[in-house]
């Protein structure tokens, strides 16, 4: 097929961010799928399962996606990120429509879980597609677009909700039909579109598109242990492990959290949840422009996990006031902690990948991939038991506390992170020049 060929010469301008774009697609595609949040009132009506049983099944299908990223993270190191994107795209398009004729609680866990873990073999290839793509100039910007993926899907999911459930009379099957149409085409556009670096080409660490140089590499399977002996890929991946606390508080309860400690309609919590994440995508880019620009990325992380660490103070002592709390400024406050999350996600993905490939640039598969693997045990953790201890201290100040020491750790670990890595780019960049990449 087509997408077996592989580039043998690095890509440039708009092509190289067209296959960019695509990678992009093929997240917001495989993040869209499974979106349920929209229709899962309908769903729990339908099928008559209770939100605890769904909770259940979410928590399963998290522990399979966590090791089906491990594992796509292997394949894509070993049998090409595109040869393993591809194929699963399409899988996950049928896992979707799996779901979508689910007529008992017992078929949609398997289909769920089933979904989670194709998705997560899928999704293991474009993180190190995103590096292989983009020099270290660009580099924050283009995983700063990447998140944008997960975070743009629920947007879509609820739009499209909003817009054609009440044209099929309120069926939630429709929305995973309309799902799964859209990763069947999306899977088509990146199998026409999309193609892997050959291994030559892969394994120059680019600081332009036109200027790169080589680091050592590990013979045979010696790269990932060699990799996980280095402060700097434990301490990367502990950081964000502990950042994830609060994102997935913020992703999962947010809504319920300003609704039972302010008071707060639903709708107003809604609006303002939606403004965090607004504020959060606006300004990531903003930061990860500015990141790569002056080739700094641990200064983002750190000045980022200080920013968000007294947002999150702050917010607890609000909580104490209860229904009396301003909602100005809460809607601050939320504001703050999605601006302070902003400066540090693109330039943390950018500086991760970079310190990676300085130890073997065919291994970021698998970094990537252990990276998933321990960050979801983090956010299932929070999933679990954020509303037990809500539900055993009557609010959320102690939850938010934890959280709160959470976000502490990830400015404390983040700055452990060794800074440039690497040779960085000259200021002038009028005047390139290319070294070979060793065969």
């Amino acid at each position: 097929m087509s997408y077996r060929t592989l580039l043998t010469e690095y890509p440039v301008g708009a092509r190289r961010r067209v296959l960019l774009a695509v990678v992009v697609l093929a997240l917001f595609i495989s993040a869209f799928e499974g979106q349920l949040a929209p229709v899962l009132p309908l769903l729990l009506d339908d099928l008559g399962m209770s939100l605890k049983t769904y909770g259940l099944i979410t928590a399963a299908s998290l522990i399979f996606g966590a090791v089906a990223g491990y594992l796509g993270g292997e394949l894509a190191d070993r049998v090409g990120r595109v040869r393993i994107l591809v194929p699963f795209m399409f899988l996950s398009a049928g896992a979707c429509l799996f779901m979508a004729t689910a007529d008992s609680v017992g078929h949609f866990a398997l289909a769920r879980i089933l979904l989670a873990f194709v998705e997560g073999v899928a999704v293991a290839g474009t993180q190190p597609l995103i590096r292989d793509f983009t020099p270290r100039m660009g580099r924050a910007q283009a995983f700063a677009f990447w998140s944008w993926g997960s975070v743009g899907a629920n947007f879509l999911a609820a739009a499209v909700a909003s817009a054609t459930l009440g044209v099929f009379d309120n069926q939630w099957r429709s929305q995973l039909f309309i799902m799964a149409g859209a990763a069947l085409v999306g899977a088509i556009i990146i199998a026409l579109t999309l193609r892997d670096l050959s291994p030559e080409v892969r394994r120059a660490v680019r600081l332009t598109e036109h200027e790169a140089h080589t680091v050592e590499v590990p013979q045979g399977r010696k790269g990932l242990r060699v990799l996980l002996t280095h402060r700097a890929f434990w301490t990367h991946v502990l950081a964000m492990s502990f950042l994830y606390v609060l994102l997935a508080t913020m992703n999962a309860y947010a809504q319920t959290m300003l609704v039972q400690q302010f008071s707060i309609s639903v709708r107003a919590a809604s609006a303002i949840t939606m403004v965090f994440w607004l504020s959060n995508l606006a300004l990531s880019l903003v930061f990860a422009r500015l990141s790569d620009r002056t080739q700094r990325r641990k200064n983002f992380m750190v000045g980022g996990g200080v920013a968000a660490a007294i947002f999150v103070g702050a917010f607890l002592a609000l909580m104490g006031r209860g229904s009396e709390a301003s909602s100005s400024v809460v809607i601050v406050l939320f504001i703050g902690i999605g601006v302070a999350l902003a400066a540090i996600f693109g330039p943390w993905m950018a500086s991760f990948s970079e310190h990676v490939e300085e130890v073997h640039p065919d291994i970021q598969g698998r970094a990537f991939g252990l990276n998933h693997l321990l960050n979801r045990m983090f956010i299932l953790a929070t999933v679990l038991f954020a509303p037990r201890v809500v539900e055993a201290t009557g609010g959320w100040e102690r939850w938010m506390t934890i959280v709160w020491a959470a976000t502490i750790l990830f400015t404390v670990t983040a700055a452990l992170v060794p800074g440039v890595t690497g040779r960085r780019p000259r200021a002038d960049l009028g005047v390139e020049a290319v070294t070979q990449p060793a065969s």
